[in-house]
């Protein structure tokens, strides 16, 4: 038996094999993974494996029952429009019996923080999710699994579309800066669904001079040929310049930046015709209309976005 074939083998470790040693383009990594699709039906899909400490054998939460979960968490995120808004999940594997049959079934019952302190504590392994903000390609959670590090989860609005942004542009961005030891100034990817990612978190006073090891973005764009990071979107670095997001990476090529601008009219024309014109509100305030029209002089004038920008200090959610 091959270790395609093997049944602890994931299906998709030949296409995460690929994208260590190359960055696969969104469509090209899209195609890759229908493929396994239509030879599997269909099943979704899961990238990398969450390390040992986000496991917990006692409760009977293993990594199947894991992304179990955070397919759910997903769609929650993405329906909570509250920044700041803080929950408890507890989840315990259960063995129900019906009839002359044991079925195993995962059961996740949530508190809203904060809660009454009089009711009896629930039992299993805790998922505190706090709402940290949003962007123009998902909404981001701060997630702690068993009291242990914060996490960013991120659940994209619109995972079917296939563009520089999204689930099939960034997971292949976080596989090969991962394996290419680029964390220097970038969170560290760490697994991912196929509508959803999970990275480092990096806190306001994270400064890539105290990380150990790695190399920058900038020095690993030079050797391969890829785009510089936007300094204009400002949201998108702490107050020591380190990157919060990889969004948008991809190979430098004539023309790119206008045929980004066609794929980005086209993702918000989805969302409009999607959600109605209310969508596109959060995106008319005087800061942002200030941003477009400093990325679209960028666009014509490619100089300008080399300009480096210190970001403001700015409160990146709460602690739990």
């Amino acid at each position: 038996m091959s270790d395609r074939n093997h049944p602890n083998v994931s299906p998709v470790a030949p296409i995460i094999a690929q994208a260590q040693k190359e960055l696969l383009p969104p469509h090209k990594f899209y195609r890759l993974c229908r493929e396994v699709c239509q030879q599997l039906g269909p099943k979704r899909l899961y990238f990398c494996t969450p390390t040992a400490d986000l496991i917990d054998l006692n409760n009977g939460i293993g990594t199947k029952e894991l992304r179990q979960f955070l397919d759910f968490l997903s769609e929650y995120v993405r329906c909570t429009d509250q920044e700041g808004h803080q929950d408890q999940f507890y989840l315990k594997r259960l063995k129900l019996r019906i009839g002359r049959k044991t079925k195993k079934v995962l059961s996740v019952k949530k508190m809203s923080v904060p809660y009454n302190k009089s009711i009896i504590s629930a039992q299993g392994m805790k998922i505190e999710v706090e709402i940290a903000g949003k962007g123009m390609i998902g909404r981001v959670a701060r997630v702690r699994i068993n009291n242990g590090k914060d996490l960013a989860f991120k659940a994209f609005f619109d995972p079917n579309f296939v563009w520089q942004h999204g689930p099939w542009a960034e997971i292949p961005i976080g596989i090969r800066l991962k394996y290419c030891q680029v964390t220097k100034d970038m969170p560290e990817f760490l697994f991912a669904g196929q509508d959803w990612a999970v990275w480092e978190w990096i806190y306001p006073h994270t400064n890539p001079q105290s990380r150990v090891g790695g190399i920058t973005y900038e020095q690993f764009a030079k050797q391969e040929g890829l785009t510089r990071l936007n300094p204009l979107n400002i949201s998108n670095y702490n107050p020591h310049n380190m990157r919060l997001d990889p969004g948008g990476i991809q190979k430098d090529y004539l023309g790119r930046r206008f045929h980004d601008l066609l794929w980005s009219i086209l993702f918000y024309l989805r969302k409009t015709r999607r959600e109605g014109l209310k969508s596109l509100t959060p995106y008319l305030t005087q800061k942002m209309i200030g941003y477009m029209v400093l990325r679209l002089v960028s666009l014509i004038n490619p100089g300008i976005s080399s300009t480096t920008i210190k970001p403001k200090e700015t409160k990146v959610g709460t602690k739990f």
